[in-house]
């Protein structure tokens, strides 16, 4: 029986209410996987699968217009000569001017009007010179237009296991920040491989696009599309269905267009990142938005940053604002300790035994933290390695946006107060390589005399992407450190705290534990994998002071321990959306037991306070230009700041922390204040005026300036 020949409006709805019910599927999978079925039809899940389905409709929408401007059946006649051969190079050129329209900008940003209209004057190019090229007569066409269904449905598919992944890694849909990974592809395409079902994922990849190749051909090869017959149904047709793709590309009845910015009204995080269409959310965040500081906004916040640092304001020899000054130690221990900075992968502090984690996953942490001086109320800048090890060391937040301010050739030159550490050794050690995030060229261009411990350094075996395993590193630096003179500094990097969670099999002293999926879940754990890497944590730390506590070294040493960052993964605190403390509140320990009482510290504080702290504490004066200050300063005891931001947004929301206020800032300038105590989050702006507007400057100037040091740190040589 011959299959009666489909009308191009109707072939083009099917196909866009089946894609349309593909990515609600996935969004549905989405919201199984990593929330599950409690609350699916809650307001808020509802709301969210609405927004939902209208960014999947734009998105679909975009896929359709090309093929809706350009498909066609054909004449009856056929075309001759030199108009036989040009139709196929004239459809490929506008389909490619079309995806490039749509990959430079959304339908609603002002750069992407130009590609759109160079697009619509080449379909009515072709249009004209070709008014017979169609399925009916060019196999060219037929073959085109199923390459392009199933480009256009691979790249989709691709973007969505992506966007998977990249929210079980960092707890946000797929977006541009994520092309730093690309500097480093074997090492991101090796953590992939070991972390994901990558053959299962692509066996399913290739079933679907197999499935979708012989719909295509089915639908293009076996008879033409055929227009309605009559001409009122072609012109009602062409209107009703041109209408239906703007409004989708619209996307509300407004006279703005729906913007991802909406989804994050949700009351929290993961609403709204459900609401996401993870390749429009892609595709708008691509672009690098960073364009320079602010010098009107830096002068500007001068004086609320320069008050807060209790330093007066200041211009440099070419007039522009600096918080250049010399810093006075504080001397609280006697001689020239030596100094180990141990900082520990993604290990947020609701995650720990000193934060509160009824499972006891960090015992030993727990027994540093009671002996030594813990910082209960410590932070980081924001959710990112490199980031965070930036500005622990420069003291400047990397508020960059794509390109992280350690890839970035033009900010490799920067000041850290470790310089002034002339007449200590110096050692790094990485269990891979420090070729990771150019961290090399950060750590060696800026500490002269820097040794390296990477991969190939080491005789332990490599167990994962991350190379040998912090108990590993931890027994290997040691080991190098008995070798040193007095005084040293030593920085390890652990990573073992990271997908995928490897537990080396050749270290049987530590044995995995497995409590119950709702259990782990209820104390902030996604998986007994992520549990029993906090444990391995621990355990290394523990295997490595007991071999450090029978150094001649260590009585004289101050072992300073944090994170890099938190992780929002099991976080089950709703408070503050994407500025939720689960990303921002880390342990920081300093642990010297014969040099320094045991305290808690209930002072505010951030990872650009850690360097002016602990050399302040062993009595080293020091030159600096950028943020940080001794948290042991009395004009800071019981207040402090936290600058807060969000790495994997842009532009971000900011945040400001001092005692139990905090403060969020979004974009378009609306702020709330928080009290932190406060279970139920409540704006208490006009309750306490005088605080929101401080706290609103102070974050604003922090961002400024933020800007403004990652160009304006260069090394300090000698006295200015």
């Amino acid at each position: 029986m011959t299959r009666r020949p489909l009308a191009k409006s109707t072939a083009l709805l099917a196909c866009g209410l089946a894609a349309l019910a593909f990515l609600t599927l996935f969004r549905l999978a989405f919201l199984v996987h990593f929330q599950g079925a409690a609350g699916m039809f809650g307001p808020e899940v509802r709301h969210a699968l609405y927004l939902g389905l209208k960014f999947d409709a734009r998105w679909t929408a975009i896929l359709l217009v090309p093929a809706w401007l350009l498909l066609r059946a054909g004449g009856a006649g056929q075309p001759k000569g030199w108009r036989a051969s040009l139709p196929t190079p004239w459809l490929g050129l506008s389909l490619a001017v079309y995806v490039a329209m749509v990959g430079i900008a959304m339908v609603d940003d002002h750069k992407a009007r130009p590609w759109l209209v160079v697009f619509l004057l080449l379909t009515a190019l072709h249009r004209r010179l070709f008014p017979d090229h169609g399925l009916q007569t060019s196999p060219g066409a037929a073959r085109t237009w199923t390459a392009y269904g199933v480009f256009a449905i691979a790249f989709t598919v691709l973007a969505y296991f992506f966007d998977f992944g990249t929210f079980a890694y960092v707890h946000t849909r797929l977006n541009g920040t994520l092309l730093m990974f690309l500097q480093n592809p074997a090492i991101s395409l090796r953590m992939i491989w070991q972390s994901y079902p990558v053959l299962w994922l692509a066996l399913l990849l290739a079933v679907l696009l197999g499935g979708l190749l012989l719909g295509l051909r089915r639908l293009f090869g076996d008879g033409p599309l055929a227009p309605p017959a009559a001409r009122l149904q072609r012109v009602l047709a062409r209107v009703g269905i041109s209408i239906l793709l703007l409004a989708c590309m619209w996307g509300k009845w407004s006279r703005y267009p729906l913007r991802w910015g909406e989804a994050f009204e949700a009351k929290q995080s993961f609403h709204a990142h459900l609401a996401l269409n993870p390749v429009l959310f892609f595709l708008e965040n691509l672009v690098e938005m960073d364009e320079g500081f602010d010098l009107a906004a830096v002068k500007a916040g001068h004086a609320a940053l320069a008050a807060d640092l209790g330093i007066p304001v200041a211009v440099d020899a070419e007039g522009l604002p600096t918080l250049r000054r010399h810093v006075e130690a504080r001397r609280q221990v006697p001689g020239r300790p030596n100094l180990v900075l141990i900082q520990l992968e993604s290990l947020a502090a609701f995650k720990t035994t000193p934060g509160g984690n009824a499972l006891d996953p960090t015992p030993f942490l727990a027994t540093l933290a009671r002996d030594g001086v813990y910082f209960e109320n410590f932070h980081v800048v924001m959710e990112n390695t490199s980031r965070s090890m930036f500005a622990t060391l420069f003291g400047t937040p990397d508020v960059s946006s794509v390109q992280n301010a350690t890839r970035n050739p033009l900010m490799v030159n920067q000041h850290t107060p470790l310089s002034a550490l002339t007449d200590y050794q110096k050692d790094y050690f990485l269990g891979g390589s420090a070729n990771w995030a150019q961290i090399r060229a950060a750590l060696k261009n800026n500490l002269r005399d820097l040794r390296l411990h990477e991969e190939g350094s080491f005789h332990s075996p490599v167990v994962d992407v991350w190379g040998i395993c912090d108990a590993d590193l931890l027994l290997e630096a040691q080991e190098a450190l008995e070798a040193r003179q007095q005084p040293f500094l030593a920085y390890v990097q652990t990573s073992g705290n990271h997908p995928p969670f490897t537990i080396p099999k050749h270290h049987t002293a530590f044995q995995s534990a497995a409590p119950d999926a709702a259990t782990l879940r209820a104390n902030g754990f996604e998986g007994p994998e992520e549990f029993n890497a906090v444990r391995f944590m621990d355990y290394s730390l523990e295997r490595f002071f007991a071999k450090a506590r029978t150094s001649p070294a260590f009585a004289n040493t101050i072992f300073v321990l944090w994170a890099d960052h938190g992780i929002p993964r099991g976080n089950r605190d709703p408070r503050f959306g994407d500025l939720t403390l689960a990303i921002h509140r880390i342990p920081f320990i300093l642990y010297a037991p014969a040099l320094l009482p045991a305290q808690r510290v209930a002072t505010v504080g951030s990872q650009v306070d850690i360097l002016p702290t602990v050399l302040s504490l062993i009595g080293q004066p020091f030159w600096t230009q950028t943020l940080g200050r001794d948290l042991f300063d009395p004009r800071h005891a019981g207040q402090g700041t936290a600058f807060t931001f969000t790495t994997f947004r842009r532009p971000p929301r900011i945040g400001l922390i001092q005692g139990q206020r905090y403060l969020n800032q979004d974009p378009d300038g609306r702020s709330f204040l928080y009290d932190l105590r406060a279970t139920e989050p409540k704006d208490l702006s006009a309750a306490e005026p005088e605080t929101a507007q401080r706290m609103q400057a102070l974050a604003r100037a922090n961002l400024a300036w933020s800007h403004f040091l990652l160009s304006h740190n260069p090394p300090i040589e000698a006295k200015p």
